[in-house]
């Protein structure tokens, strides 16, 4: 056999075993995220519920213990982009399929900085690399929030950002609005800030950390919908996502927050970000 026709066979081999292994490894992958997204031509709400879903919610929709820590920004209270927010909490909790989600109360709403860590699945999330993975949760709070009091900011304040609409409107579970950046500066302060959390005070990053969707989550769906209830959260999305965007086309966020919370349903303030 010639040089060329031995290198010939030789990548036809690889080829071949890349593909089966490929193929041994993709149900496993597939198990482990969301369902993928589906065609307009099927239901367009997908039936498997997340493992994060799962995690913080039972069935029913009934929040579960999930403890943990978090750098976020609550929406400003007293505020007409917060009441307008918290009119679609509403129109949620009195709809036809509420009973197939866990709807969050309007005082916890917020757009994560920076996930932190829990105690319900810490190798899922992410846990500081520098504390023990079995200590208990009150311990890493403490050392978090000793680093946070020595933390300064560097960026500007507030920070700045709007609703994605077309995000927000486009096919996904009844859960949050898709938030962006209001500018490239913005976006840049942000990212910048993130990055120094996990380096400086979290200690680990998230296989999305660079591309980390910013969200303000309303509520978790924990069941498929039907055709007819897919429809019926459109309709409300239409009606109260433009109210969002009238009561502050730039929403701006205060300083950052380190809270620790005991679930979804409540967020603590334990210091604020110094500058």
């Amino acid at each position: 056999m010639t040089h060329s026709a031995t290198l010939s066979t030789r990548r036809k081999f690889l080829l071949n075993s890349s593909a089966v292994s490929l193929a041994a490894l993709l149900p496993n992958a597939l198990d482990a995220q969301s369902a993928p997204l589906q065609t307009q031509d099927e239901n367009p709400v997908f039936a498997p519920t997340p493992k994060d879903a799962s995690l913080k919610f039972t069935s029913a929709g009934v929040h579960r213990p999930f403890a943990g820590n978090t750098l976020i920004c609550h929406l400003p209270q007293q505020s007409k982009v917060r009441d307008a927010a918290a009119a679609l909490g509403d129109a949620l909790r009195s709809c036809s399929f509420a009973h197939k989600l866990g709807i969050l109360p309007s005082d916890s709403y917020h757009m994560t900085v920076f996930p932190g860590a829990n105690d319900q699945d810490r190798t899922l999330y992410g846990w500081p690399a520098d504390i023990p993975i079995d200590a208990p949760m009150s311990e890493c709070n403490r050392i978090v929030q000793e680093r946070i009091a020595s933390f300064r900011m560097t960026g500007h304040l507030p920070i700045r950002v709007r609703v994605d609409v077309e995000k927000t409107l486009g096919p996904q579970r009844v859960s949050s609005l898709r938030i962006v950046t209001a500018d490239e500066r913005e976006e840049a302060n942000l990212r910048n800030l993130r990055d120094r959390m996990a380096k400086e005070i979290f200690r680990f990053r998230t296989p999305d950390h660079a591309t980390y969707g910013f969200h303000v989550s309303l509520a978790y769906q924990m069941k498929p919908l039907t055709r007819e209830e897919a429809v019926q959260h459109q309709d409300i999305l239409k009606h109260h996502v433009p109210a969002i965007v009238a009561a502050a086309p730039v929403i701006e966020l205060g300083i950052p927050e380190f809270c620790t919370f005991d679930d979804m349903f409540r967020f603590e303030i334990r210091a604020l970000l110094r500058t």
